[in-house]
């Protein structure tokens, strides 16, 4: 007897635990999903939308889900509601383009439109990224902005918006400072294209032979060999008319290529100052006969004239008589 007393409070337990786990099921609220920019209530709807398409039913599911897309108001959520499709793939696509194209009008900052760049790019939504990536460069008005742009897209590998932002950074340019802060940027992220561009406007625009010397020196820190030989042959090809200047700018032609271990340059300007020394030298020797042989004409015209007063002085007559001489009447009918 006392055995199926004991029988019986051992299911009656039972039975009241399993009725109080059911009750606290049924009372505990449904647990949210981790991170979701989704409120519950959304999340509840893609879930039965998660359901009809598990099983195939696409078209029961997709008005849920336009409708949760429709209750969406800002890029967070669209973009949530879209990656909740990922799974279901081609069946989806459509779904996941009206979410993106949502997004897209619901951008307003910087971030913004990178994410929906990214998140474009990841369903090859290519339009979407295009459109973004357009409003980003064209949102970006000044050059330190398109720097700060161009170091975040390359932080998320959008090379080619980093790639479209220095672009436009180029055309801002004022100084020959602002030529050289470029060049670090894109030394910095290691767009070498666009740094090769940067430092071929430098020497472009430089005249100067000495000027390109010291430019060459100072861009020697960027390893781009092709523009420092560029600066240097165009210093060789702009060196002054007048001979001495044209020696001198040699000279420091010769001690940066010797310093940039470029040799066949160094050649090239050490013969060209070797041969404009010896030039200097046959000119210097050429005016010193020059000064000579006029001091020598002057001395003999001065002694021919000595010699010449000498005569008229023995002839009686001085040079003061020789003044007040009347002049010989002329004939003007014979000229004589």
């Amino acid at each position: 007897m006392n055995f199926r007393n004991k029988a019986s409070s051992a299911v009656l337990a039972t039975l009241v635990l399993s009725l109080a786990f059911s009750l606290s099921s049924i009372a505990a609220p449904k647990a949210e999903w981790a991170d979701s920019p989704l409120p519950v209530e959304v999340q509840s709807q893609l879930e039965r939308a998660g359901r009809y398409m598990k099983s195939g039913k696409y078209d029961k599911a997709k008005p849920i889900v336009l409708s949760a897309l429709n209750s969406a108001s800002d890029v967070p959520k669209c973009l949530a509601i879209a990656q909740y499709t990922e799974p279901y793939a081609f069946p989806m696509l459509d779904l996941r383009r009206q979410c993106c194209n949502k997004a897209l009008s619901l951008c307003t900052t910087e971030d913004d439109y990178l994410l929906m760049a990214l998140r474009a790019r990841k369903y090859q939504f290519f339009e979407v990224t295009r459109e973004a990536i357009s409003k980003l460069i064209e949102n970006a008005r000044t050059v330190p902005q398109l720097y700060t742009l161009a170091k975040k897209a390359q932080e998320v590998s959008l090379n080619d918006l980093c790639h479209l932002a220095m672009e436009k950074a180029a055309q801002g340019f004022k100084t020959r400072d602002d030529v050289f802060a470029y060049c670090e940027n894109c030394k910095a992220l290691g767009l070498e294209d666009l740094l090769r561009k940067g430092l071929k406007l430098l020497i472009d625009e430089e005249d100067d032979s000495v000027g390109l010397c010291e430019l060459a020196l100072k861009i020697q820190r960027y390893g781009m060999r092709d523009q420092i030989r560029y600066a240097l042959r165009k210093a060789l090809d702009h060196t002054s008319s007048d001979l001495t200047t044209a020696t001198g700018e040699m000279t420091q032609i010769v001690d940066a290529a010797r310093r940039l271990n470029e040799p066949d340059v160094k050649d090239r300007a050490e013969f060209y100052m070797k041969k404009g020394n010896f030039m200097l030298k046959q000119k210097g020797m050429a005016d010193e006969a020059e000064r000579r042989a006029r001091g020598d004409r002057e001395r003999q015209s001065l002694d021919e004239a000595r010699i010449r007063d000498k005569d008229r002085e023995a002839s009686g007559f001085s040079p003061e008589q020789r003044q007040s001489q009347p002049a010989t009447p002329v004939n003007p009918s014979s000229g004589y």
